[in-house]
């Protein structure tokens, strides 16, 4: 039974997909290329802080760095509109206060950062940029602290239901004990990525100070979300 169980499971899983129509998907959507992007430029960042190198190459990986930050920021226009659109699906009159403050905290970043963007393009004056970066980094932050309770929240949900779900006596190779533990697991990993990026957030509201302005940490933490970000989009679509 158990291995006619298994032939049943194995049959129905769907085949493997072709690597470059998976690829094509992948880079058809916009968060597939800002997250390439993103991992691009804190590989650079890391590669910079991890020691000298040589005058030019160091120039050159800085112009790098700096065109990568740039190209991403224009991947974001419009990207306010998923967040509000967030917001407007919640039922009631008023979303919970963590939704709130996630989607909202979130929506508003990538409002400004549009901004950013144009300042630093030369549309708008320079003057503008430091203020505008810093209210960024504050609505970033506050978007991150909203999602990190919410996904924290979601978390201790979801391994409750797996202890009940083994409490009826399903075993840890029951198929929806083990879709829900890959799904735990993302969810695990999407903590970790806010906690990453809220981590550079916090950096730049408080102009780096102590352990916040080390670059080799900034930067592992940046490619560290971009990495896990990379893997969550890769598989979604």
């Amino acid at each position: 039974m158990a291995s006619e169980a298994r032939k049943t499971t194995a049959a129905a899983r769907p085949p493997p997909r072709d690597f470059l129509a998976h690829l094509e998907a992948y880079l058809a959507r916009r968060d597939g290329v800002d997250k390439l992007l993103k991992i691009s430029r804190y590989a650079a960042r890391l590669a910079l802080a991890a020691g000298p190198l040589p005058p030019p190459a160091s120039a050159r990986l800085k112009s790098f760095e700096s065109s990568l930050g740039l190209s991403r920021k224009a991947f974001r226009l419009g990207k306010f509109v998923q967040d509000v659109n967030a917001l407007r699906a919640h039922p009631g009159p008023l979303p919970p206060p963590f939704v709130l403050l996630a989607y909202g905290g979130e929506g508003v970043y990538y409002f400004i950062e549009q901004f950013v963007w144009l300042a630093k393009a030369g549309l708008l004056p320079a003057h503008l940029l430091p203020r505008l970066q810093r209210l960024s980094a504050w609505a970033e932050l506050l978007g991150y602290a909203g999602s990190i309770t919410i996904k924290l929240e979601e978390v201790t949900k979801m391994e409750s239901s797996i202890k009940m779900r083994l409490a009826e006596g399903c075993g840890e190779e029951n198929e929806a004990v083990r879709t829900m533990r890959g799904k735990l697991l993302l969810k695990r990993l999407s903590v970790v990525q806010d906690v990453a990026d809220a981590f550079m957030a916090l950096g730049d509201v408080t102009n780096g100070k102590g352990l916040l302005g080390s670059s080799t940490l900034t930067a592992s933490a940046g490619l560290l979300s971009a990495l896990i970000s990379t893997h969550k989009n890769w598989n979604s679509c």
